[in-house]
């Protein structure tokens, strides 16, 4: 069975722009909210620069597993687009952040593509995709922004 499915999750955070773009791509702080990430490791360009390519590389259960980052787009403190890639699996994040009352609107337009052996319902993805963004959310709003900017 092939999973084909796109949806978008939209999520405020109670921080400015700036700084929430900023630590979206601060490799030595994407440890503290990226569950289980050990390392990333480049193999074109820096990863997060505009067509860089490199691997997260997560360790669950003391097995470790890579997954293909591929980042096609970047116009920060704007947009971010990334592939995701994992045997069977492609996923596409174009995620942009949007100054709102002083606030940010950060909006997750994401693409799925996968081989499955059983049917998965969206909202499972859905529901993946905004926990971890709500990580992701706490943990910008738990950084003091003078510590930061």
């Amino acid at each position: 069975m092939k999973i084909n499915m796109t949806y978008k999750v939209v999520m405020m955070i109670n921080k400015p722009k700036d700084l929430v773009s900023k630590l979206y791509v601060d490799r030595d702080m994407m440890a503290t909210w990226e569950k289980g990430l050990v390392r990333i490791e480049d193999t074109k360009l820096k990863l997060f620069e505009e067509n860089s390519e490199g691997y997260l590389v997560f360790s669950f259960n003391d097995q470790e597993s890579k997954m293909k980052v591929t980042v096609t787009q970047v116009t920060l403190p704007d947009t971010i687009t990334q592939i995701y890639e994992v045997p069977g699996a492609w996923n596409e994040c174009i995620n942009t952040f949007e100054n709102v009352d002083g606030l940010t609107k950060w909006t997750m337009d994401v693409t799925f593509k996968m081989e499955a052996p059983y049917d998965i319902p969206k909202e499972a993805f859905i529901k993946k995709t905004t926990q971890g963004m709500e990580i992701f959310k706490a943990f910008v709003e738990s950084v003091k922004e003078e510590d930061y900017l």
